[in-house]
């Protein structure tokens, strides 16, 4: 194919690698909205020789193997899935936008304003969703109050793992209520009425939670972690749970740290009505916090939930390369 660096406008041609994945799906979508018209868009994915149909804003387009010698041709490449370990060194004059976190950049730190941004560099790593989510929680206690430490157990929704993952619990549920063999293709083992760990998945991404672990550092400015995470899978489609522990730095009264939480628009009154389950959040990208409590041992507990997590660091890495380029 004949591919220009940019369009006769001057714009970049874009190259989307992992287009059929989660971030990829996120990704086309965030690209729609902010106006890039698919001519300056390429599409391409791991197919494994088959031949896979997808779209850009409702148009057809066929997905292919990444080459390296064509994506070279493109001034911005997102990056959604595993690529070949050479691919920054293959394309020296392109910018890659990292998704996946398979890159060695470092995420810039919450705040951060656009005209902040390294322009010189030719990588950017994006944080995973839940870096993020857990990040933008965390900041406002660490800016206020100082954190010592903290602990979050991740609860997953099937959604994590694309349309198969949505597809599979639901058939799983079906099969299970009608004792037929449930499929296990995607998941490895039943999900359905259950909770996983995240390593005991197949389609877990190893080395996930340090991954999760080290950008949460990273876009809270800490020199060392201060953080662990713990992911599982359950028996939900949409929207994840978040159950957070945390240990303040200096002595707080528990309406102090309610007082942080309800200022950055985070922690709301419990209503009937306030999102306190994964359901609650299911089409949405926000994130809300309920149930703060003292712990008895001078920390506390904090619950939340957050709803299309990949959709909000698609944006984000639109808005990124918004700042580097006229899209």
């Amino acid at each position: 194919m004949n591919r220009r660096g940019a369009s006769s406008d001057g714009r970049p041609r874009i190259a989307v690698v992992g287009a059929v994945t989660v971030d990829g799906s996120h990704l086309r979508a965030a690209l729609v909205k902010h106006g890039v018209p698919g001519a300056r868009v390429d599409l391409y994915g791991t197919t494994e020789g088959e031949v896979v149909l997808s779209d850009y804003g409702g148009e057809a387009r066929m997905i292919q193997e990444p080459d390296l010698e064509d994506l070279a041709r493109h001034e911005l490449i997102f990056l959604c899935e595993h690529a070949d370990a050479a691919l920054a060194d293959a394309v020296p004059g392109s910018v890659i936008i990292d998704l996946h976190g398979a890159s060695p950049a470092q995420v810039s730190p919450l705040g951060l304003a656009p005209h902040e941004v390294a322009r010189d560099a030719k990588c950017f790593a994006v944080p995973h969703p839940m870096a993020l989510v857990l990040a933008e929680v965390l900041h406002p206690l660490h800016r206020e109050l100082g954190l010592a430490e903290a602990t979050a157990v991740v609860i997953r929704p099937a959604s994590d793992f694309g349309r198969k993952g949505v597809e599979e619990l639901r058939d799983q549920a079906v099969c299970l209520l009608s004792f037929s063999q449930v499929p296990v293709t995607t998941f490895g083992r039943q999900l359905a009425f259950n909770i996983v760990p995240d390593a005991l998945l197949p389609v877990g991404q190893r080395g996930l939670e340090s991954r999760i672990n080290r950008e949460v550092a990273d876009l809270l400015g800490w020199a060392d972690s201060h953080f662990a995470v713990k992911l599982l899978a359950a028996a939900v489609f949409y929207g994840h749970g978040l159950q957070l522990h945390f240990r303040l730095a200096r002595d707080a009264s528990l309406e102090e740290v309610r007082s942080v939480l309800e200022h950055d628009g985070l922690l709301r009154p419990s209503t009937a009505e306030a999102a306190a389950t994964p359901l609650d959040v299911t089409d949405e990208m926000r994130t809300s916090l309920s149930e703060l409590a003292e712990d008895g041992m001078g920390a506390y507990w904090l619950w939340g939930v957050a709803g299309e997590t990949a959709a909000n660091v698609a944006q984000r890495a639109v808005r990124l390369a918004a700042t580097l380029f006229d899209l």
